[in-house]
């Protein structure tokens, strides 16, 4: 019984050291894109995205398109856009009332995406069932 115990007090005290590094890890990549140094900003949220498993990423990949979009690369932004979409649901509304989406952003990849916007959405309802 006391070997349960102890595993389970390592099990948990190991998730609440990966819980503060990854969140640190999504802090460094804020305060990268806040001083504008959007290169280690993109790299941070791509380790971020890496280690984060399973959990609702579509603002990290909102911050991280916009991150590509500032640093000039449109095409990445977009595709960040299209993976916000078909893995976690992006839609419509939150391009226009986003508060986290740059605005110049989101005028761009909605232009770009408007035409195979339904395709994308049909692929992330399609993992809803």
């Amino acid at each position: 019984m006391k070997r349960i115990i102890y595993t389970f007090v390592i099990l948990f005290i190991t998730q609440l050291n990966f819980a503060n590094d990854s969140g640190n890890l999504l802090d460094k990549a804020r305060a990268y894109q806040k001083a504008k140094n959007y290169t280690e900003a993109i790299k941070s949220y791509e380790t971020y995205i890496k280690i984060s498993g399973s959990e609702d990423l579509k603002e990290v990949y909102v911050e991280l398109a916009n991150a590509c979009f500032l640093q000039g690369n449109k095409a990445e932004a977009v595709n960040h856009i299209k993976t916000a979409i078909t893995k976690y649901g992006f839609n419509e509304d939150e391009f226009i009332y986003s508060s986290t989406l740059n605005e110049g952003l989101s005028k761009y990849a909605l232009s770009v995406v408007y035409d195979e916007y339904f395709t994308l959405r049909k692929q992330y309802l399609a993992t809803l069932n």
